[in-house]
């Protein structure tokens, strides 16, 4: 090549680079998620999975039909004891070590995590917040510092590993407090000022300590998880007194989330979409749906009137319904849905709740078209973010991964499918949850590999 064709050819090259560092980064994926924490106990008891009849990992299965964020419990020394009656229960097994292994395979599949942070040795929800039991003897002041350090800690462990989680939840269904009784709510014996003071205290050091735990940079986002899904004015209450102590400790959290289950909460999806779109007008934050749930089969006499009919269908229907409510949130402030015990399913020497109704799979392990209700939300070849657009900061999750996760082949179908657009998301996302990495700082890499054997004026 001529040495004036080498510098035109070089020159547009670096024009290029500069160009297409407008681009700006894609909004963040609408978090299409499901619940996984006892997939190690129902495999370790012979349970399989299948998707149009072919064996197969449950999390890839999942995977391939758009669940992109999977959802762990996390509890402080689980003791095997149901909460509930005190009884050996198999799926109270969730420790650090438990819950490292399963996001090693949740991250090999290129899914996010959300850890779910129980603070108990056993199952947390609005009836039951008991105090891990090595904690038990600990004054107010001491509870505080113990949650800060063991969410610090327990962030370590999973940075350590390589399997840092994407966003965690401080508590889980804490509508009643967490922790008690020092961070108890509605109790006859103290003021409500002072239960709200001492709620906002634990959760401060939970939240400090995932941030700190993580380190500048790396911090998850930060979920605070009510279980009322569907009833604004009890949830307004709540967040109203609540979420100013956040702000004040200096901790303010990134996301809000609720449960929904047409069996345990009444108002339907209409009261679902009313409490999302008033609780991101409001309070101007994302909000997810973080535990959904739904039977597929045996309807029971108390749920003729659920809103969808007790079938495979009409969990589907419901998922999508859910969806959608998600989807017409303001301001693209819906950011996702989580289904509840997705991988449950009949296995042999397992008392599974409801025997896997609520599920994403079948009795036989045969994935539910409830599943596919994700599908909507699969990227675009070459979109390995899953922003829902192909662009250079893509290039840089092929780059890190190249060799491990991607090849040269995916390479190609990011070249092929530069500027394009895919179903990653539910609409333009807040400043501080967008992908985290300029578009433009990729593209100059681009452009500088690009132009390697361009003269130095062009370097």
């Amino acid at each position: 090549m001529l040495e004036a064709e080498r510098l035109v050819s070089c020159a547009r090259l670096a024009l290029l680079a500069v160009a297409l560092a407008a681009v700006p980064a894609g909004a963040a994926p609408f978090m299409a998620g499901a619940d996984i924490s006892s997939l190690l106990v129902h495999e370790d008891n012979g349970a399989v999975y299948r998707d149009n009849g072919q064996i197969g990992d449950a999390i890839d299965i999942l995977s391939d039909h758009g669940t992109n964020y999977f959802r762990l419990r996390q509890f402080v020394n689980p003791q095997f004891e149901n909460n509930y009656n005190g009884g050996f229960d198999a799926f109270v097994a969730q420790d650090v070590a438990y819950n490292i292994e399963l996001a090693n395979r949740v991250k090999l599949a290129g899914g996010k995590i959300l850890l779910d942070f129980h603070y108990s040795d056993t199952w947390a929800d609005p009836g039951h917040q008991w105090k891990p039991e090595a904690w038990e003897s600990l004054s107010a002041s001491q509870l505080e510092q113990q949650v800060y350090d063991y969410t610090k800690q327990t962030i370590e462990s999973f940075k350590a590993a390589g399997v840092l989680p994407d966003m965690v939840q401080i508590g889980n269904e804490i509508a009643s407090g967490l922790l008690w009784d020092e961070g108890r709510l509605w109790r006859a014996d103290l003021p409500e000022a002072q239960e709200f003071d001492n709620l906002a205290g634990l959760l401060s050091a939970g939240i400090q300590g995932a941030r700190d735990g993580a380190g500048p940079g790396d911090e998850p986002l930060v979920m605070i998880h009510h279980d009322q899904g569907s009833k604004w004015n009890t949830t307004s209450y709540y967040f109203d007194r609540l979420l100013p102590r956040l702000v004040a400790n200096g901790t303010d959290p990134d996301v809000l989330g609720y449960s929904y289950y047409p069996i345990y909460h009444t108002g339907g999806i209409a009261g679902v979409q009313q409490n999302l779109t008033n609780s991101a007008n409001t309070y101007g934050k994302p909000v997810v749906i973080a535990e959904a749930g739904f039977p597929s089969r045996n309807p029971t006499s108390s749920e003729q009137n659920l809103g969808f009919p007790v079938t495979e269908a009409g969990q589907q229907a419901y998922l999508q319904a859910l969806v959608d409510a998600l989807e017409n949130v303001p301001n693209g402030l819906g950011m996702g849905v989580f289904w509840w015990y997705a991988e449950a399913r009949p296995t042999t020497g397992l008392n599974v709740w409801q025997n896997g109704r609520y599920s994403l799979f079948d009795q036989n392990g045969n994935l539910n078209d409830a599943a596919t209700v994700f599908e909507e939300f699969l990227p675009a070849p070459g979109d390995f973010n899953a922003d829902g657009l192909v662009d250079a900061s893509d290039y840089t999750v092929w780059r890190d991964g190249f060799g491990t996760l991607y090849d040269e082949a995916d390479y190609a179908d990011w070249k092929a499918n530069f500027g394009a657009g895919g179903g990653g998301s539910a609409g333009a996302s807040p400043s501080h949850l967008a992908v985290p990495e300029p578009a433009w700082a990729a593209l100059l890499l681009v452009g500088v590999a690009l132009c390697a054997g361009c003269p130095r004026a062009f370097r």
